[in-house]
Order: C-alpha cells, then sequence, then structure tokens
C-alpha cells in the first residue's frame, strides 16, 4: 500500500478540490462553468479535440476493466479476481442509489428549469436522461485505477492512474450527462470499496492467485 499512498494523497486534494466547487456553487451554475463557460471560448479545433478525446476516453469507465480482469486471467488470476471483485462491489452499490434516488442528468434538469440555456452537444454521444446519482461510469475508473495501482506498485503508475481516473470522471461532466457532485460521490464509492476489497484480496494467500488460468486448468486435469 506504501507505493500506492500518492495515489490516496493526490486523490484527497481532488476530492477537496471538487468538494470546494461544488459547496460554492449551485449545481446548474457549476455545470456551466465546467462545459459552456470555456468550451465557448476555446476555438473549433480545440473543441474537436476535446469533443473527441472525452468522447472516447469516456469508455474506460465503461467495459474496458472487464477486458483487462480477461487478460490478467492469462497473467495471475489473483489480480483478475480482484478487479473483478471491485468492479462488483461497486455494481452493487452504485446502482440500487441510483434507481432509488432517480436523479434528472443535466439534459432533462436543464430543459425543465433553464430552457435557455443550450448544453454542449458531443456527435456521437446520446445524452441520457435520468439515473444521475451518482456516476456510475466515474466509481468504475476510479476503482479500476485504484485496482492498478495496488497492483503495479509503483508511484509514477499511481500517478498516471489517477489522472486517467480523474479526466474520466471530468468526461462525465464534458459530455453533460453527469453533474459534479455525481462525479464527487462516484470516486468515494470507488476509492471506499475498492481499499476495502483489497484488503479482503490480501487478508489469506492462495496458490491459485499466483496462477494464471492456463495452469489451474493443467493443475486440474492432473488430479
Amino acid at each position: 500500500m506504501r507505493r500506492t499512498l500518492w495515489f490516496y494523497i493526490l486523490y484527497a486534494l481532488f476530492l477537496f478540490g471538487l468538494g470546494m466547487l461544488i459547496f460554492l456553487n449551485d449545481k446548474a451554475t457549476l455545470h456551466e462553468i465546467l462545459t459552456i463557460n470555456w468550451i465557448s471560448k476555446c476555438n473549433e479545433r480545440i473543441v474537436l479535440f476535446t469533443d473527441t478525446f472525452f468522447k472516447y476516453i469516456t469508455e474506460v469507465g465503461g467495459n474496458i476493466p472487464f477486458i483487462v480482469a480477461g487478460v490478467f486471467l492469462f497473467v495471475k488470476f489473483g489480480y483478475s479476481y480482484f478487479l473483478l471483485l471491485s468492479q462488483l462491489a461497486v455494481t452493487v452499490v452504485v446502482q440500487p442509489i441510483k434507481h432509488i434516488l432517480n436523479m434528472p442528468r443535466p439534459k432533462v434538469f436543464f430543459a425543465e428549469k433553464f430552457p435557455d440555456i443550450v448544453l454542449h452537444q458531443v456527435d456521437g454521444v446520446n445524452m441520457h436522461s435520468m439515473l444521475s446519482f451518482p456516476s456510475g461510469h466515474t466509481a468504475t475508473v476510479f476503482a479500476f485505477m485504484l485496482a492498478l495501482s495496488l497492483i503495479c506498485k509503483r508511484t509514477w503508475a499511481s500517478v498516471v492512474f489517477l489522472l486517467i481516473a480523474m479526466l474520466v470522471g471530468y468526461s462525465r461532466i464534458y459530455l453533460s450527462q453527469h453533474f459534479a457532485e455525481d462525479v464527487f460521490a462516484g470516486s468515494i464509492i470507488g476509492v471506499v470499496l475498492t481499499s476495502l476489497t483489497y484488503w479482503f484480496y490480501v487478508r489469506k494467500h492462495y496458490k491459485w492467485q499466483e496462477m494464471n488460468i492456463i495452469a489451474i486448468c493443467k493443475m486440474k486435469l492432473k488430479k
């Protein structure tokens, strides 16, 4: 955990900064500040780049963790097990909250309360209507990046992984799929649940955790 300490330190700073922005601004104003206000001041090339960049990087909070978990099966089964366990924990917590609260996303919120404000639309991105709080993509990517940090155990990697997580979190705001508070809550869920999952994972160490799926299958066939 020591080499992952920078992930937690920098994440705490990120959380504090975002928390202050949320505290000092109402959700509509903050969303405008983080999207429309600065995008409107950029030239066409920059907007085209950011549209494309955030459109694709946001998918790191989608199915990518499960693809990586599949690859880890052929590297070390324990890595795949830990990664999938943390993702399952996030899903079990996030989805019930989403459906119970059923909060409107920016598309619906602004259409109902501020119909004169036109949100930035990225080509090819379908803006969802409900289930805004918390952000599932953000919870997923923070869980994913923290898990990779704990697996990799390199200080520089922890910093890079956190940066990716923050960019994906911001992409959810940039694409107007979520508000800042959704990202704030999602990141906490991802980090807390992955930390707890890691504690559970390292409590007991089994031989199969160090083996890959091929070696495990061969061992089973010999019995």
